[in-house]
């Protein structure tokens, strides 16, 4: 395939290049090169995407959901087929990877290896390697279903468990290292600081789930790749802690997927002009809107997260990512629930939206849902970029989303998706 005569933005913060054509061969991309340059003949029956006055960028990246809530509710049977239904939602709307973090040991591993041979559906990773405290999130939270959760008490029960774990059959580890009151015991340091040591040795990265500053300090201090979830703040009106917080995160070199638009959901979900500003926003249309009311969960509260504290935990995330991001932290976008969305991959694009709010350069978060999504995985190199060599996935929109992130936002200036060197949609 070849995409002519476009500009490129290559997911790495980098200057756009215009007038480039792009050559893609056996679905990765083979040369970027000047339109002026000059190709060879186009062997027949090779697609040719006329990219002028187009913008070409890396396929964008969901790096935190649970694809469990989307089919848990639904007949055994009926849950494979309606996962891959989502993930071609996923693929049509811009966004080429998934990361699940756990919770679907029952379909993960075929899913996963499903989505890699189907160029119609969003590539999944996802992990059998999760662990938490004794009684830890999730098994306190709505049916304290203790499936696809490993609960680890100590340093030694982690390494039994990691002594029967295939770590060379998952994508990364998850852990639960939650410091807030009422979730069962916090995953000992140790414990983390053991399975850490381990997933490295394999050659995965940890991707560790917080809930306060002081978890989110000891999970970088023990070696984490990632911290989950923006920290519940010490004193929402003091920014000292952020301050401490960023520089040991940015000298360490650790990712930060806040998932603000987890917060959002769950501290304004359940109030009609909520559902207006998303409406307003273009993440919703009103018939969407009479359907999410219309969901036997919506305004329910959400267990372990009462609605005021999503509220300080919102406004805190929202004051404080330029600050993450000044300092020089590398921000990752997941936006780890839908309750409140229209589709799974709305809730991505609602994170990527408020990142732009919050006021991070729109380079930075088309980089967040691309590049450093990859390097959240450990894909960064052959994965998340424009650049030759990478595995070929890509949108092409007719405005430049460096000017305005709605143009990544809004469906309507997306041209075309290209799904491993494969055309998508159009």
């Amino acid at each position: 395939m070849i995409i002519k005569d476009v500009t490129v933005i290559d997911g790495t913060g980098g200057v756009p290049r215009a007038g480039m054509d792009v050559i893609i061969a056996d679905g990765r991309f083979a040369d970027i090169r000047p339109s002026s340059a000059g190709i060879s003949s186009t062997p027949a029956g090779e697609p040719v995407l006329d990219g002028r006055g187009g913008y070409l960028l890396p396929g964008l990246w969901e790096s935190h959901t649970h694809l469990r809530d989307y089919g848990v509710s639904l007949p055994e049977p009926e849950r494979f087929a309606h996962l891959q239904d989502v993930l071609a939602g996923y693929l049509g709307e811009g966004i080429t990877s998934v990361c699940d973090l756990g919770g679907m040991p029952e379909l993960s591993p075929e899913l996963r290896d499903a989505s890699k041979a189907d160029t119609a559906v969003a590539s999944l990773f996802t992990t059998e390697a999760v662990f938490t405290g004794i009684d830890g999130w999730p098994v306190t939270g709505l049916l304290g279903n203790r499936s696809g959760v490993m609960e680890v008490g100590s340093a030694d029960d982690a390494r039994r468990y990691l002594q029967g774990l295939p770590l060379d059959e998952v994508d990364f580890v998850k852990c639960m290292f939650d410091g807030k009151a009422g979730g069962g015991q916090r995953l000992p340091r140790a414990a983390l600081e053991v399975i850490i040591t381990a997933a490295h040795e394999a050659g995965k990265k940890v991707l560790v789930h917080i809930a306060t500053g002081t978890d989110m300090r000891e999970a970088v201090e023990a070696g984490a790749d990632c911290i989950e979830h923006s920290p519940i703040p010490r004193d929402p009106r003091d920014l000292s802690e952020v301050d401490e917080l960023a520089r040991i995160m940015a000298d360490a070199g650790t990712l930060y997927c806040p998932t603000i638009a987890t917060w959002e959901q769950l501290a304004y979900g359940a109030y009609p002009d909520y559902l207006d500003q998303l409406i307003t926003d273009g993440i919703l249309t009103p018939d969407g809107a009479k359907e999410i009311m219309a969901r036997p969960t919506y305004g329910q509260p959400f267990p372990k997260h009462p609605a005021e504290e999503c509220r300080i935990r919102f406004d805190y995330a929202m004051r404080t990512l330029p600050l993450f991001h000044e300092a020089g932290v590398k921000i990752v976008a997941g936006s780890d629930i839908a309750r409140v969305m229209p589709t799974p991959a709305r809730a991505l694009l609602r994170e990527l939206q408020l990142f732009a709010k919050a006021g991070v350069p729109n380079s930075a978060v088309i980089a967040a849902a691309t590049s450093r999504a990859a390097e959240k995985v450990g894909k960064e190199a052959t994965m998340g970029t424009v650049t030759v060599g990478s595995v070929a996935d890509a949108v092409l929109l007719d405005a430049d989303p460096l000017a305005d992130v709605s143009h990544l936002i809004d469906q309507r200036h997306v041209r075309a998706v290209v799904s491993s060197g494969h055309i998508a949609h159009r």
